[in-house]
């Protein structure tokens, strides 16, 4: 009878995410981030399906686990693609955030609420659309696995179930990124501290949890303790660290339910073992040694924080919210051991703040796209986890330990962003969403039991419609503003680049990544780029000197790795680079100035072929190329009426025999006015055959619409402009053929 009850929010869950999927989708599908790290990971993956050898030659700072998943995937044929590995990212998006709500629907049993924890964890995880291909997106989807069943498990007193998750789970993340792993056991072994072992033991628990806990940001942060803003993070993680241990301790004691048949520690053991022999046994069956695998996954992540990292700018008041709630903890703790407060008032209170944290919580999501909300949650969210983690008195003793489980998982993945607090702060603390969730559910029905009158209940069920129409409102309207930035899809032309057909970006963006693209393929048999911009390897199918390829390569490689590829870019007079001067700014501002052999070899041998939007073409010193499909302008003070002010010169390279039919000067990125177009009607034509170094091999031809410029060619394009003015950074060419469609987008060089 109870069947179909149970059922419905499923598939109002279902129904939920499916939408916001295809919202996210356009999202993802919309986005490219200009540092590339997505081409960097996606080159890596490839390389090691194709290679093996990770870590010896196959460069990466993350462990083998996301190596040996992709190599799967694509033994049962999913290609090494932009598009291929945007679906996965988004499968990992949506599943990360249908998993949350699930959880929460299964700890309140209110649909409303789990619609606005699903709608916000779509939001929270935007930042996906940033990181496509990433292991971030997989460790996102681990955490979820993790805290979804593992609630599930401790909740039905299945405590062999949940280290079996535990353990594998935990080694499955620090396979993946070994410092997200270290924190995934921490949290697992600080669950079974609490729960084995004599009651003399447990009473000794909560203080060498809480001296661990104070230690640990100190000691992973010890590289950049210099730091204030590293100083901050540790002092944040240590105060917020005290309640949370002593907070667990009020729930501690034996495992309830039937006593297990094995130990959860060998349990969980066992688990992770098996997934770190599975894992590892792939990846030295491909080539890579042991002490190979100690130094890419252990050893070098250790050096990782001096080599790179991101100042994070602390909102005001962040430290100060945290030393407070050390503070309000300790008095609390005080009032209950001098009799002050009877625990009633202790537990109202606590209470009344988680609604408070969680409210706080609600309008941080309420303002996306405004403000994301993860900074803010990252920055205020830790002082607060103690609230979440109290037993309210009389409160299932399962119930509590499912939800400290969540709460642990928080509190060490909380310092996943260190050393480079970028997505990585979305991922380590999307938890906040369910733990808010259930924790204020649990402390309204804790409070309205305890100070509920009956003369209040129906007021106390009105109350409840309202909180229910409010919870659907706060799903639907930010579902909605997911969905509006996610149509932004339907207002570019694809980008139509190798694997990456389906992707819509700016037209200014396609129109350059075309271009780059197109003369990388034709000028050169090799391609490198600064910082590591490696879909255009994807995207041109020109190789890189090596396989040690990485964004920041100047500061990640050694002098080995480096001096190879310079051996590689010598033997290839035609190699090619493309630098991002922007991103090089943006580097240096935040005192990461590139340098090294490797960096002056590039500067010093190659030399500007053509810059647009900050991208340098380079070519070796003293080469000469046509910069196919960019154009430059020219005016003229000449009037008159049929009188030509205007001279656009481009150099293009089509398909023998293949008609230009018309060429469109068009606005690009905004609201676009009427193009100008050039046909035969007001525009007259030279045609000056090229070869690709830009040289006539021919004599100048006039020429009308339509006409075929015959391979490599300069065309000339005189005309009067009407009194029209052109902006060369927001003007670019449209080239269509007789019948209307598209042949080339062409950029405007200043």
């Amino acid at each position: 009878m109870n069947a179909p009850k149970v059922r419905l929010p499923f598939l109002i869950l279902l129904a939920g995410a499916a939408a916001l999927t295809v919202a996210a989708g356009l999202m993802l599908f919309s986005t490219f981030m200009l540092y590339d790290d997505e081409g960097y990971v996606l080159l890596s993956l490839r390389n090691f399906a194709e290679h093996g050898r990770l870590y010896r030659d196959v460069y990466t700072q993350y462990g083998p686990l996301p190596y040996v998943l992709y190599y799967g995937l694509h033994l049962l044929g999913l290609p090494f693609t932009h598009t291929a590995g945007r679906l996965v990212t988004l499968l990992a998006w949506s599943g990360s955030a249908t998993l949350v709500a699930w959880l929460v629907w299964r700890a309140t049993r209110h649909s409303a609420l789990m619609l606005a924890v699903l709608a916000g964890a779509f939001v929270y995880l935007w930042v996906m659309v940033s990181e496509p291909n990433h292991p971030g997106g997989l460790i996102a989807l681990l955490t979820a696995i993790l805290a979804a069943y593992g609630y599930r498990w401790l909740e039905a007193g299945q405590w062999t179930r949940w280290a079996a998750l535990a353990g594998a789970g935990a080694a499955a993340l620090a396979l993946a990124k070994i410092n997200v792993g270290v924190f995934a056991t921490l949290s697992a072994v600080a669950v079974l501290l609490y729960h084995t072992g004599t009651e003399r033991w447990r009473r000794l628990v909560p203080w060498i949890v809480a001296t661990g806990l104070v230690v640990l940001p100190f000691g992973l942060m010890r590289p950049l303790l210099g730091a204030p803003w590293v100083q901050t993070y540790a002092l944040i993680f240590a105060f917020a660290a005290i309640p949370v241990a002593f907070a667990l301790a009020a729930g501690a004691g034996p495992l309830p339910g039937p006593a297990p048949r094995h130990s959860p520690w060998l349990v969980a053991v066992a688990a992770g073992l098996a997934v770190t022999v599975v894992v590892l046994g792939v990846v030295v069956l491909r080539g890579t040694t042991p002490a190979e695998l100690v130094e890419g996954m252990i050893l070098g992540p250790l050096h990782h924080p001096g080599h790179f990292s991101l100042e994070f700018h602390w909102p005001p008041g962040a430290l100060t919210v945290g030393s407070i709630s050390l503070a309000g903890f300790l008095l609390l703790q005080a009032s209950l051991r001098l009799g002050w407060l009877r625990r009633v008032s202790v537990d109202s209170l606590v209470g009344l703040l988680r609604l408070a944290a969680a409210a706080a919580l609600g309008w941080a999501i309420w303002r996306f796209p405004e403000v994301s909300p993860d900074n803010d949650v990252f920055a205020y969210s830790l002082p607060c986890l103690w609230l979440f983690l109290w037993p309210l008195a009389g409160e299932d003793a399962a119930g509590v330990n499912a939800r400290q489980w969540l709460g642990l998982l928080f509190l060490g993945q909380w310092l996943h962003p260190f050393p480079v607090p970028g997505s990585q702060i979305a991922w380590g603390t999307f938890l906040a969403l369910p733990l808010a969730a259930i924790g204020a559910w649990q402390a309204t029905g804790w409070l309205a039991g305890r100070h509920g009158q009956p003369s209040t209940i129906g007021r106390l069920q009105r109350m409840d419609v309202m909180l229910t129409l409010l919870l659907a409102a706060l799903a639907v309207f930010t579902g909605d503003r997911l969905a509006r930035i996610g149509s932004r899809y339907f207002d570019s032309r694809p980008l139509d680049l190798a694997g990456a057909e389906t992707l819509r970006l700016p037209d200014s963006t396609t129109a350059l990544y075309r271009l780059l693209v197109l003369n990388a393929t034709v000028h050169g048999d090799m391609l490198f780029s600064l910082p590591g911009m490696f879909s255009f390897n994807l995207w041109s199918q020109q190789p890189t000197p090596t396989l040690a390829n990485v964004t920041h390569w100047f500061s990640l490689l050694d002098d080995d790795q480096q001096d190879a590829i310079i051996a590689s870019l010598a033997a290839h007079p035609r190699a090619c680079v493309i630098v991002q001067a922007g991103h090089l700014d943006f580097l240096r501002q935040r005192h990461l100035t590139p340098g090294g052999k490797l960096y002056d070899y590039v500067m010093s041998h190659y030399e500007t072929a053509f810059e647009i939007d900050g991208f340098q073409f380079r070519v070796a010193k003293g080469r000469r190329i046509a910069p196919l499909f960019t154009a430059e302008i020219f005016g003229s003070k000449a009037a008159g009426p049929g009188v030509a002010d205007t001279l656009v010169k481009l150099d293009v390279l089509l398909a023998p025999g293949q008609e230009i039919g018309s060429i469109a000067l068009t606005a690009m990125d905004e609201a676009r006015p009427a193009p100008l177009v050039l046909s035969r009607a007001n525009t007259r034509v030279e045609v000056t055959p090229i070869d690709l170094s830009g040289q006539p091999r021919g004599p100048t031809m006039a020429a009308a619409f339509p006409f075929a410029p015959g391979g490599a060619a300069e065309i000339s394009l005189y005309f009067n402009r009407a009194g029209a003015g052109f902006s060369t950074a927001r003007t670019f060419l449209v080239i269509r053929d007789p019948a209307g469609a598209e042949l080339a987008l062409v950029r405007l060089r200043p």
